[in-house]
């Protein structure tokens, strides 16, 4: 049984969860650099909308995998539906964990870390943003292309680590705010990896392959 209207609607929802997620990343971003707390303590809140979006399209995919039987095509659309809606949700967590750290960015002997810290969170954006243009169109060339841009976060996160670390040792009162500038650099390391597994997902659902893109 073909499910086109069932896939487009589905479809649908991980937009509207990425939007949502997208938004999230942006206002987090914002906040971080604008150092506004009631920005931040917004993205905390939305977090469970994301939340919600995740259960409707993973209790719409089940709906449809138990009723209607599809074969394998649809099936491969429902699955792979499942796998992004739950990376998603991963990066709305991320976005959250950023946001309860938007008052630790303040510190002005971390003023070098800001700009590294900015341009990182703009890559994830626009890869996130990419990658939910390539699933629409199915676009498995462009998912591969959005995911080696990941190697560009890796090197931001090498290089933010050394000067973190580097401001540390130069000044040992900084060490608690610097270990939470690690993690916020980790988690925004971490957004690109959750992208880049969409990206896989997306190639999957347009040639049947599994593969490891940005290894």
């Amino acid at each position: 049984m073909e499910l086109p209207y069932e896939i487009d609607a589905l479809q649908q929802n991980i937009l509207r969860m990425g939007a949502r997620v997208d938004t999230a990343l942006r206002k987090t971003l914002a906040a971080l650099e604008l150092h506004d707390y009631e920005l931040a303590a917004e993205v905390i809140r939305e977090d469970a909308v994301i939340d919600a979006l995740q259960a409707t399209i993973e209790d719409q995919c089940m709906h449809l995998i138990s009723v209607a039987q599809p074969g394998p095509p649809d099936l491969r659309q429902l699955l792979v539906g499942i796998k992004i809606a739950a990376s998603l949700e991963r990066t709305g967590d991320h976005a959250r964990h950023l946001a309860r750290r938007a008052r630790v960015v303040t510190d002005p002997l971390f003023v070098e870390a800001f700009p590294v810290i900015r341009r990182m969170a703009q890559i994830d954006i626009e890869m996130l943003h990419d990658s939910l243009t390539a699933y629409v169109k199915r676009d498995a060339e462009a998912a591969c292309a959005v995911a080696a841009r990941d190697d560009e976060i890796d090197a931001l996160n090498s290089r933010l680590h050394r000067l973190l670390i580097g401001i540390m040792q130069a000044h040992p009162e900084t060490i608690e705010k610097g270990m939470e500038l690690m993690m916020v650099n980790r988690f925004l390391e971490r957004l690109g990896d959750h992208v880049t597994n969409i990206c896989e997902w997306i190639v999957y659902a347009s040639r049947n392959e599994h593969v490891e893109l940005n290894l």
